[in-house]
């Protein structure tokens, strides 16, 4: 059986960084969309003092599961780990946070 071609797309640091870009972009078009009259400094420090910071976070985290269908639909399986490596991070974090 002939040796599938990498694309070059399919690395697992591509993955990794869409990952864990998409959920700060998808915090930031939050942000944008309902609170943007209140400076972002202001609004973090509110968000974390009613204690839904880590709620919103994992909340940002699902468009990732889109990044990973899309990978790995198209058999870029190193870029889908990628991406599920990144996911994990992000609820290790979160659940850190939790016990701490």
């Amino acid at each position: 059986m002939p040796a599938r071609k990498r694309n070059t797309a399919d690395r697992l640091l591509v993955g990794w960084v869409i990952g864990i870009v998409v959920p700060l972009l998808f915090f930031l078009v939050f942000y944008q969309m309902k609170y943007s009259e209140m400076q972002f400094m202001v609004y973090l420090r509110n968000v974390w003092d009613m204690k839904i910071f880590l709620k919103i976070i994992s909340l940002c985290v699902f468009p990732n599961l889109g990044f990973f269908f899309l990978f790995y639909r198209n058999k870029y399986d190193m870029a889908a780990r990628g991406v599920i490596m990144a996911t994990f991070m992000y609820a290790f974090l979160v659940l850190i946070a939790k016990i701490i």
